[in-house]
């Protein structure tokens, strides 16, 4: 699963993982792991997100299944909010 409206934000701004992370006062890592749904950002972090793109936090976050939404999970990610992905 991947949260596809924020990899298009970031893709759209012209911004690598890298620079999306010093502009949100994240790691690099971070971006990754919550783009990809390894985990949830922190309230804070999805404020700075919205804040940053424009776009309502529940947009960005929304999750993209890469099974067919009929075998389940649409829309669901790791659960909690983490600033670390969790294994």
């Amino acid at each position: 699963m991947k949260r596809t409206r924020l990899i298009e934000a970031r893709k759209n701004a012209g911004l690598s993982l890298r620079q999306l992370a010093q502009q949100l006062g994240i790691s690099k890592s971070l971006v990754v792991s919550i783009e990809n749904c390894r985990c949830n950002p922190s309230w804070e972090v999805a404020q700075r997100l919205e804040r940053f793109f424009g776009i309502p936090v529940g947009e960005l976050l929304a999750v993209e299944p890469e099974q067919p939404a009929s075998q389940g999970n649409r829309n669901q990610c790791l659960r909690g909010s983490s600033e670390r992905p969790t294994r």
